[in-house]
């Protein structure tokens, strides 16, 4: 229950005990209570354990409130002293049980006349229920010192809460030896005598109801305590063998066929002698128990078989009984539960094959007067089936010897003297008749008058009735043959007929519902291997940890995942799997190597590129890449060739080459300087004095030296195999843009010569060394250009003439 787990403390109800007058009816208004008396809240605990607050609880208990209150409010404060007292608290039935004060107080609510008030019963049993399974020793003590207890027990029977406490005090008491000291006590108080004595005409119809399903369910559970006792020791239960003794039963009968006829009594007593006789449903194969079982059959049959004349007589004139008007009209007089209970008896005890009161029945006729009955209440199956099980029985039981010495006197009784086959046959053709008319109805008997005359047609092939069906009515036996071989077999060809083609599973002990399928060979195979793999995966750390954890409800990322060792996860790869990855890498290698190459010939289509443009065109590629997630692997490769190009190149690039004479784009500032401006040391080689200065030097062929460089730095930077010729056209456009950068490169060498003449043309003007300044000057000026203008076409034509080198901390202010 909820309480179980809920160890938080009430506030409300810790508020209302911190009052200084509180009163336990203000406490029974909160909510809370019965929740905080299961929890045991000690606060509640020291309030309800004082003597005035429990002695309190006992009086809402059994003193019945006030009939001017309201009827829907009236028993609220009743039924919570009775939840409180029932809590299963140990504090407070200690203080129940150890009080003989409010033992008694108790106790006092049975000394009150019949009938009880049922509720305040049910309070009662309840709480003493309680006492008794918890307390039973202090308990039983005080009760064996009532002698009046089992009078004033007997006395509210009527009371069903009665009734069920008499009942738990008989089976229900808890340890070997404090049941077997509960239950010789009550033995030695003579209640089942006491009990058997109420089934009398004299005593009202609720006790005789109330009895009669006391001592069927106490025959039920004690039969089966005695079947399933765990324990070593098994005592005999001695107030189940006083009610199977002979004297009792015999008690019985004399209580429930006195001159008066009540039904209740009689049909109580009936239920009680058939729950007696009731012993085959218990499974016990040892010798001794087989054998007490024929005993009590035996010794019950007995005792009924002094009173089968008083059932008779029961069957011809039942207690009256008001007409009954029915669906197929008035039944004038009805047959009644007590002549149906009275046919119940007489299969019972047929089925018992005792002769001596097979040759009883025979006397009175009974079975005439049962068959006289099946035809005149063809509507009531409940009779049917009854009268069905006693003919069946006794014509498979009939070897009861006649007074002349002559065997099947049974089978002369019902044969010759009742007629059997004739009512059989004439019945039958009635129903015929009947169903051939207009609105023709079936008879409600015609189902079990076919099972009787299937059960005849058997016995007459399979024992002496046939042949004593011929040598006694071989005219008789003549039209049941003909019957037979006609209309029987046609009837029972029909009943064979499986209703959708199947027959429906009836009901099996061991629970297989699918036992006799057959199913085909492979579903068995598939059934095996799919039993193996539960048992594989069922381990026993499986089943304790089944259920949910609190690790699952944490966060995914706070936790570490770990793969349970069933799983059986191999993660090693074989040599094809590593080369077909190894392929698929190349591949992917030389996708993007041509993407390069492509980049290559598309920067001399457009050589002004800036820092700040390169910028740019890296933002619109990171706006294209993450714009869509779907568009990764689907989309083309890109146009643009700087799309994969860092601005802040690495330190090795920067060592690799000096800067190229590109505009930059300060991106701290607005300003925007060359980087001829920002280093004094380098010429300007768009100055005019350097012009015609191309004169003086060869033109640059497609092959120098800087192509053979170019193809060295590619080698060295990819790194990567299986590159693919560049196509034809390719190879033009390369050819092109290094005649055109040759070109350039002498314009500029010879734009440096020039320069560096009018220098030195001014140095000599103001008195300088002429043959010094000149020679050494123009050289270095001129080395150092052309060996910067040719790592700047090494730069173009591997397509890194627009890299950039971030700047040095020094260097950030230019």
């Amino acid at each position: 229950m909820f309480w179980k787990y809920n160890n938080a403390s009430s506030s409300q109800i810790e508020a209302v005990l911190a009052k200084e007058d509180v009163t336990l009816q203000e406490l029974m208004d909160e909510e809370d209570i019965i929740n905080e008396c299961k929890l045991q809240n000690k606060s509640l605990m020291d309030f309800l354990t004082r003597p005035d607050i429990i002695e309190e609880l006992v009086t809402l208990t059994t003193i019945e409130p006030s009939a001017e209150l309201d009827e829907r409010t009236r028993f609220k404060y009743s039924n919570i002293a009775c939840e409180i007292l029932t809590c299963d608290v140990p504090a407070l039935n200690e203080k129940l049980a150890s009080d003989e004060n409010l033992l008694s107080k108790l106790y006092v609510f049975l000394d009150s006349e019949p009938p009880l008030n049922p509720l305040l019963a049910s309070f009662f049993s309840k709480i003493m229920g309680v006492l008794i399974a918890k307390k039973t020793e202090q308990v039983l003590d005080f009760l064996k010192a009532k002698e009046n207890f089992v009078s004033i027990l007997l006395k509210h029977l009527g009371t069903s809460a009665i009734m069920d406490l008499t009942l738990k005090l008989m089976t229900q008491v808890e340890g070997v030896e404090v049941r077997q000291n509960i239950l010789n006590w009550l033995d030695s108080q003579r209640i089942m005598q006491n009990l058997v004595c109420l089934l009398n005409p004299n005593v009202d119809k609720e006790r005789h109801d109330n009895v009669a399903q006391l001592l069927c369910d106490f025959i039920k559970i004690s039969r089966d305590n005695q079947r399933n006792s765990t324990t070593e020791r098994s005592d005999p239960d001695p107030l189940l063998n006083t009610l199977e003794s002979p004297e009792t039963v015999s008690l019985l009968l004399d209580n429930m066929l006195e001159k008066d006829k009540i039904e209740s009594c009689i049909v109580g007593g009936i239920q009680v002698l058939l729950a007696i006789l009731d012993v085959n449903k218990v499974s016990c194969d040892e010798a001794n128990d087989v054998e007490r079982r024929q005993a009590i059959v035996e010794s019950t049959t007995l005792a009924v078989l002094k009173r089968l004349r008083d059932f008779h007589m029961l069957l011809l004139e039942p207690p009256k009984k008001a007409p009954v008007t029915t669906t197929v009209g008035v039944l004038d007089p009805p047959l009644g539960n007590t002549r149906l209970q009275v046919t119940r008896l007489f299969a019972a005890v047929i089925s018992t094959n005792n002769n001596e009161v097979m040759k009883e029945l025979i006397s009175l006729g009974t079975l005439q007067v049962l068959l006289d009955l099946f035809f005149a209440f063809p509507w009531n199956n409940f009779l049917h089936t009854q009268v069905q099980a006693c003919i069946t029985s006794a014509l498979k039981g009939a070897h009861i010897p006649s007074e002349t010495g002559e065997d099947n006197a049974l089978y002369k009784h019902l044969l010759v003297n009742c007629k059997l086959v004739e009512r059989i046959l004439e019945a039958w053709k009635d129903n015929d008749i009947q169903q051939s008319e207009a609105k023709g109805v079936r008879q409600g008997y015609m189902g079990h008058l076919t099972n009787i005359a299937i059960s005849i047609a058997e016995l007459c092939s399979s024992s002496k009735l046939g042949q004593f069906l011929k040598d006694n009515l071989p005219e008789v036996a003549d039209s049941f043959d003909n019957f037979n071989e006609n209309t029987l077999q046609e009837v029972k060809k029909t009943r064979e007929i499986l209703l959708g083609g199947a027959h429906p599973n009836t009901s099996n002990e061991d629970g297989d519902e699918y036992g006799d399928i057959p199913f085909p060979q492979s579903t068995l195979l598939h059934q095996q291997m799919y039993a193996q793999y539960q048992v594989h995966q069922l381990t026993p750390h499986f089943i304790e940890s089944y259920g949910f954890n609190d690790d699952d409800f944490n966060d995914g990322d706070d936790t570490l995942q770990t793969i349970d060792h069933r799983t059986g996860m191999n993660f090693d790869l074989s040599e094809g799997d590593l080369v077909q990855q190894h392929e698929l890498f190349k591949q992917m290698c030389a996708q993007n190597i041509n993407t390069l190459d492509d980049a290559d010939d598309q920067i001399f289509e457009d050589r002004d590129h800036t820092f700040q443009t390169v910028i740019e065109k890296q933002g619109e590629r990171h706006d294209a890449v993450y714009s869509s997630d779907s568009d990764e692997d689907d989309s083309p490769p890109p146009e643009d060739p700087f799309m994969d190009i860092d601005p802040w190149s690495s330190q090795n690039r920067e060592s690799e080459s000096a800067v190229a004479p590109v505009t930059i784009s300060d991106p701290w500032s607005t300003n925007e300087k060359t980087a001829s401006e920002a280093n004094t040391g380098w010429a300007n080689f768009s100055s005019p004095s350097f012009a015609n200065f191309e004169a003086n030097f060869e033109p640059l062929g497609s092959d120098s030296g800087g192509t053979a460089s170019t193809q060295s730095v590619i080698e060295t930077d990819l790194k990567v195999e299986n590159i693919e010729n560049n196509d034809k056209k390719n190879r033009e456009d390369n050819h092109s843009a290094k005649s055109s950068l040759s070109n350039k490169s002498i314009e500029t060498v010879a734009q440096v010569v020039k320069e560096v003449v009018e220098e030195a043309s001014k140095e000599i003007a103001a008195g300088g060394d002429q043959g010094n300044v000149l020679p050494n000057k123009a050289a270095a000026q001129l080395s150092k250009n052309v060996n910067k203008i040719e790592e700047d076409s090494h730069q173009l034509q591997t397509g890194s003439a627009v890299r950039t080198i971030r700047p040095e901390p020094d260097q950030q202010g230019i």
